[in-house]
């Protein structure tokens, strides 16, 4: 059982891929120096800037949902960067509940978000400003 143990760890780590290393070569020769590879992350990778504006479908975990221009529910990640009505999500508190407690269903808002490269290579819509607009409801009589 032992030397089952040995040769299982062994295959393992013989069998694990290297990490991916970009490799810059300079100018002046030969010499290569390993750097690591950027990865993609929804967060710090820009995108394609866009905006618009429509009423609020509801939330999910980091994500809101709001009706674009053509009528389609359009899914827009939320992160602790995200600028919710000039101020972003205190780091303490949950993106759901935030978004449940400051964006009501049903309630107009303009997004600024930009389209961004998801690490599988899928595109995503992540927020960069939720404004509310203001609701123009007349007083009750």
């Amino acid at each position: 059982m032992k030397r089952w143990t040995q040769h299982l760890l062994l295959g393992l780590l013989l069998s694990t891929p290297p990490l991916a290393l970009a490799v810059d070569t300079q100018a002046s020769g030969d010499s290569a120096r390993p750097s690591p590879a950027p990865s993609p992350d929804a967060e710090s990778t820009p995108g394609t800037p866009r905006a618009f504006s429509g009423p609020v479908l509801g939330t999910a975990p980091g994500t809101l949902f709001v009706t674009g221009p053509s009528g389609a529910s359009i899914p827009i990640r939320v992160t602790h960067q995200t600028r919710i009505a000039g101020m972003t999500v205190p780091r303490d508190q949950d993106i759901e509940t935030y978004l449940r407690e400051h964006l009501k269903p049903g309630r107009s808002v303009r997004v600024q978000f930009d389209v961004r490269p998801f690490s599988d290579g899928t595109p995503q819509n992540v927020a960069s400003t939720v404004e509310p607009k203001a609701s123009r409801e007349l007083p009750p009589q």
